[in-house]
């Protein structure tokens, strides 16, 4: 399968600042040093300057202004996480097997197959740290591979590459994925109650791919829409993303919730583009970003005012 870079991009939006521990939000003086929430889940009070790594004190806050009728949900570390990986020389014959099943289709020998997957692997990622420390802007992971992998001796078209970098790269259950224990009871309650879901991540690889892991993870739920950084073409923080997952889903920024776990990513995105976030806690990955909202299991979600129900 060949990677295509998606088309859709922001619609006149100046983006300075993509990489979220450069970048800092722009809060209106009513959501600016606080967090807000309800029970069970307990709002995080910041001075001006601290991090939501390091609150004051906790303490309920009244129903914010929101008319929330969609969630807009990160996947990696929010709604699955990776606590199941198998060992790292399984992860390596796996894709060694991989990758010298797809050079054989090409007419292609390599003496060390086990290389091959691993320096494409190696210059996807350095390529998507690089685009998330400036533009933001999804890269071409064929041409990416297909040059990385002529420093090893081989001579693959960008297609062939891409399909290489695709067979070799183990993703969802099989990469050790697992749901969290309340991923698929949230989310089915939200339905129930009324909630637009969408999914908003940050991934090399979208369409049947991304939707095969999330079945096989048991989260393919018929997400109203999904926003793939691939398919949209630019990653999160960048707006782009957001505004495609908004255009699908018909609403304006004020009435959609951000739930992940990066505050660079997930918050500072969504907070930028006039989307409330709530903030999975974890080790913050940047600093000066308040959450509208903290939360440490999914399930925490459901006793939020704003997700009583859409109406």
């Amino acid at each position: 399968m060949r990677v295509r870079r998606g088309r859709f991009a922001a619609r006149g939006r100046a983006w300075r600042h993509c990489n979220g521990e450069r970048a800092r939000p722009h809060c209106s003086p009513s959501r600016r040093g606080r967090a807000l929430s309800a029970h069970p889940v307990r709002a995080i009070i910041h001075t001006p300057g601290r991090s939501a790594s390091r609150p004051m004190e906790l303490q309920s806050m009244p129903r914010p202004p929101h008319h929330i009728r969609a969630v807009l949900f990160d996947i990696g570390d929010t709604l699955w996480h990776s606590r199941a990986a198998p060992p790292p020389g399984e992860f390596r014959r796996l894709a060694a097997g991989r990758a010298a099943a797809a050079l054989r289709e090409f007419g292609i020998h390599h003496e060390d197959p086990s290389l091959v997957a691993r320096t494409a692997w190696v210059a996807m990622e350095e390529a998507m740290r690089t685009a998330r420390a400036t533009d933001c802007a999804e890269p071409d992971y064929g041409l990416v591979s297909q040059r990385a992998l002529a420093g090893i001796g081989l001579d693959l078209s960008r297609e062939e590459a891409a399909a290489l970098l695709e067979s070799t790269y183990i993703s969802g259950i099989e990469g050790g994925k697992a749901p969290f224990a309340d991923a698929l009871s949230t989310l089915t309650e939200l339905r129930r109650r009324g909630f637009r879901l969408a999914t908003v991540t940050n991934r090399a690889f979208g369409g049947e791919r991304f939707r095969t892991d999330l079945r096989d993870a048991g989260l393919d739920i018929g997400w109203d829409a999904e926003a793939v950084s691939v398919e949209v073409g630019f990653l999160k923080p960048h707006p782009a993303i957001f505004e495609y997952a908004l255009h699908r889903l018909g609403i304006p920024p004020g009435e959609a919730l951000m739930v992940g776990n990066s505050l660079a990513e997930d918050v500072l995105g969504a907070q930028q583009m006039g989307i409330p976030a709530a903030w999975r806690r974890s080790a913050p990955d940047a600093e000066g970003v308040t959450p509208d909202y903290v939360f440490d299991e999914l399930a925490e979600l459901l006793g939020l005012p704003i997700l009583a129900g859409p109406g």
